[in-house]
């Protein structure tokens, strides 16, 4: 009796190891590819890039270890370089791609996010076509950038603009339209505007649609108006999600390059970026630009990174988290 028992237990035993087994063979399957990514699109070229942060190349080609005096040029170039055609006496050049980026977190943030709240909140309250509207939104994130780059560029063209022609109209100089304005900082910021409106709309209305319709009618039954709705009711709900979207617009400071590199041609004008720096210090084939590039990236993360987990924690005790 005893022996049949052990039997019974040894099969049942073997059938869950088995099943098992294949669980875990299911899973490292499905986690394969990722972490081939991972190893070796991330890991690889971010390790090598730690490597030139600490080294310097001669023209020759031959390496050497110099600790961290990359990092002291990317310091110096930023606050005492002295490449000066921005107008201000104490802002030179470096320093406007620093105050440029920071510029793009704070427009994601302030301005492109709460208008985007804004337009989610009132799109959810039975509006009329307020699906076609969501669409037209969305069109700017599902348009290739060069050409929505053209498309932003065309009103101000010369030949077929229709804004530059209104302008004109209005005692606008040519050169004012067309030359300063595609060229300036203040079109980068509109265009960012204009086309990140759209992404945050759509996961703003996601968010918001999750909402019990029943929170809302009670809120009316008790008195609650538009802007009471917005402020206690809506905003406290779907904070996680205004969380996650504030934390991309920090990311933005170091990772936004492609929409100023486009509009400004490559960055003229002052409008550049430490990304499109990074970007166009790598693209110059140029292997002591490669160190500086790298130190760069380095000490732009490891000053950011704890930035964005200090902001992230501290958002995210704002509200409690809420299931529905």
């Amino acid at each position: 009796m005893a022996s049949a028992v052990a039997i019974n237990t040894r099969r049942r035993y073997s059938r869950i190891t088995k099943s098992k087994l294949k669980d875990y063979a299911f899973v490292g399957v499905l986690l394969l590819y990722p972490v081939l990514q991972f190893v070796v699109t991330w890991s690889f070229v971010n390790v090598g890039s730690l490597l030139l942060a600490f080294q310097s190349v001669d023209t020759w080609g031959n390496v050497t270890s110099i600790g961290f005096d990359n990092f002291a040029i990317v310091l110096k170039n930023i606050f005492k370089s002295a490449i000066n055609d921005t107008g201000v006496s104490w802002l030179n050049n470096r320093s406007v791609i620093l105050l440029n980026s920071l510029g793009y977190g704070a427009i994601t943030i302030f301005i492109s996010l709460p208008l985007s709240m804004l337009f989610a909140y009132f799109l959810q309250k039975d509006m009329p076509i307020a699906n076609v509207f969501r669409v037209i939104f969305f069109l700017p994130n599902i348009i290739p950038i060069v050409a929505l780059v053209m498309a932003f560029n065309m009103p101000l063209d010369s030949s077929y603009g229709y804004l530059y022609k209104i302008m004109q109209s209005m005692g606008f100089s040519g050169g004012y339209i067309y030359d300063k304005w595609p060229s300036s900082q203040m079109w980068v910021y509109l265009y960012c505007i204009w086309a990140g409106l759209g992404y945050n709309v759509v996961l703003m209305s996601g968010a918001i649609g999750r909402i019990p319709k029943e929170i809302y009618e009670s809120a009316k039954l008790d008195g609650a108006g538009y802007m009471t709705e917005f402020f206690r009711i809506t905003i406290p709900l779907v904070w996680p999600t205004i969380v996650t979207l504030i934390i991309l617009g920090l990311t933005n400071v170091l990772t936004l390059y492609l929409q100023p590199y486009l509009l400004t041609n490559e960055g003229s004008g002052n409008t550049g970026t430490i990304a499109m720096e990074i970007f166009t210090e790598t693209a110059s084939f140029n292997q002591a630009k490669y160190n500086e590039a790298a130190a760069k990236g380095l000490l732009f993360s490891v000053v950011w990174a704890p930035i964005v987990l200090l902001a992230r924690s501290r958002l995210s005790k704002k509200f409690s988290g809420v299931d529905f």
